[in-house]
């Protein structure tokens, strides 16, 4: 038998100290990704909507800073008892673009021509209460630093947040019908909007509609793809938390919500027909959405005390059936492993150009009849998407985003191109003749990148976008053989496309830097997920 030195167990005891550390970092960074995630977007204080973004900035600002002061401890002391650095710390290009942002930020702060105005490093208090100043940017960075260094995810996690975002959606649709169960409008809503629901602007634990948009654009995606690429006991929680925030997201109206899903889910069609599995969890899914739908349009009749003919109806009804019953049988008979390859790129591109093809022209055919704000979804961006392709852009257009980019890219834009005017000044760089057009005094882009382009300047833009690219091709390459990472990155890539239409705000923002954290973590290939 070999002799064993006595020197191999104090090396033994070393590694295991520094196995408790890592894990300790790991739970650290769980924390603050389940705190983020999960519990942010239900939280709420005891005023209720009454100051929201506020009470969800302190909340964001708390979990930050408790959980950067636990990993920094834990960090200083494993470098003390080993003075190197270990390969999740060396930086990679991305977060090199992401730390010049964060510099962007802090310069463009001190030298902002609204220093005297306002706080620029915490943002727009009362009566606008944005908070989206350069310590909220700063704290962003942190969380992706966190996150991308130390988390490492499990099925439990995105579970809780299934269950987090069923929850915050179905709040959303009980409130709709009346049943305000944490009495949230009558704090804050006047009594004439409460006789109205649909003119109300602030649903379920996340108020402003634009943010519930950005949210349901993220839990719908994230939990969709999750159903179709993990097979978990927390699948049917997946289906259902998708299902309810598309319900959510047809009450609130969200036209850029739906864009943002239809977008990713049109570019994910190589990997949807991947194989009969994906394809039929994907039928599934969509007859879930499609079910909510046809509900939505039974209670609306009974809310608004109309009668519909059930034949109206029956098309949806058979919607649904053809849908369950063709990813049925596609289950059914599917022999195949749940891991397949890198998607099918050949029909997945035949299909997207035909697909494509087919929508232009559908636009040109079925877009000549003018739309207003009144008119359906459907008329209006069939309309919309008419006069964009032949260059036909009028201010009001998106509700008055038009207008807002104009005032933005040939006035604001000006003050300061280089490093932009600061976090959070855009109400007091946009430009007053655009405010009086549309009679609304602006206070964001409605568009995140060029908001970003105006308060931190081209620089700043340039930053974010290298930081966004880096994050979405290091996420992809291992999404094709990940399913957690396929679904965050489908989640990720919503919120891309929606934020072409939204607005930035710590109550939903923060999820994208903990989906960027996740997209950039390093790890061996060989260490799998929990």
């Amino acid at each position: 038998m070999a002799k064993v030195s006595n020197s191999s167990f104090p090396e033994r005891k070393k590694a295991a100290m520094f196995a408790k550390v890592d894990i300790w970092q790991a739970r650290a960074a769980r924390l603050l990704v389940i705190l983020l995630i999960c519990v942010q977007p239900l939280y709420l204080a005891p005023e209720r909507y009454f100051h929201l973004t506020y009470h969800k900035w302190t909340f964001l600002v708390f979990s930050v800073f408790l959980v950067l002061i636990i990993v920094l401890i834990i960090w200083t002391y494993r470098l003390t008892r080993r003075p190197m650095l270990m390969p999740q710390d060396k930086l990679r290009y991305f977060d090199w673009a992401v730390l010049a942002f964060a510099l962007i930020t802090i310069v463009s702060t001190i030298f902002s021509p609204f220093r005297d105005q306002m706080n620029i490093w915490i943002g727009l208090e009362q009566p606008n209460e944005r908070y989206d100043g350069a310590i909220t940017q700063l704290m962003y960075v942190a969380v992706f630093f966190i996150v991308s260094r130390w988390y490492r995810p499990s099925k439990a996690d995105f579970g809780i947040f299934g269950i987090s975002a069923s929850l915050v959606a179905l709040i959303g649709v009980f409130q709709f019908y009346g049943m305000d169960f944490f009495n949230l409008w009558p704090n804050h809503i006047p009594e004439h909007f409460r006789e109205n629901f649909f003119d109300i602007f602030f649903r379920t634990t996340l108020g402003n509609v634009n943010i519930v948009s950005t949210y349901v654009t993220i839990a719908i995606l994230l939990c969709g793809f999750l159903f179709i690429r993990l097979r978990s006991k927390w699948q049917p929680l997946w289906l259902a938390a998708s299902a309810f925030c598309f319900w959510l997201m047809d009450i609130a109206g969200s036209d850029s919500g739906l864009v943002g899903v239809a977008v990713v889910m049109f570019l994910a069609i190589p990997f949807i027909i991947e194989t009969k599995k994906y394809l039929g969890r994907t039928l599934i899914l969509i007859s879930s959405w499609a079910a909510v739908f046809t509900i939505q349009r039974l209670f609306f009749d009974v809310m608004t005390l109309e009668v519909r003919t059930l034949t109206s109806l029956l098309p949806l009804f058979a919607v649904v059936a053809v849908l369950v019953g063709a990813g049925a049988v596609l289950l059914r008979f599917s022999k195949e492993r749940e891991e397949g390859s890198p998607g099918k790129w050949k029909p997945g591109v035949l299909i997207i150009i035909v697909v494509v093809v087919a929508s232009l022209i559908g636009i040109e055919f079925f877009g000549r009849n003018e739309a207003t704000r009144d008119d359906g979804f459907a008329q209006r961006l069939l309309f919309e998407a008419r006069e964009v392709l032949h260059g036909n852009l009028s201010d009001d257009m998106g509700s008055y985003r038009v207008l807002i980019w104009r005032g933005a890219l040939t006035d604001s834009f000006l003050q300061n191109p280089i490093i932009g005017t600061g976090p959070d000044t855009f109400v007091h760089s946009f430009p007053q003749w655009a405010n009086e057009l549309a009679d609304v005094r602006f206070d964001t882009a409605h568009n995140e990148y060029i908001q970003i382009l105006i308060t931190h300047g081209i620089l700043g833009l340039l930053a974010y976008l290298v930081f966004l690219a880096g994050v979405f091709v290091k996420g992809i390459k291992r999404a094709f053989y990940d399913p957690i990472k396929m679904a965050v990155l489908a989640a990720f890539a919503g919120y891309l496309v929606q934020a072409f239409f939204n607005i930035n705000l710590p109550i939903v923002s923060q999820i994208l830097w903990v989906f960027a954290g996740i997209l950039a973590i390093s790890r061996k290939e060989d260490e799998p997920w929990v």
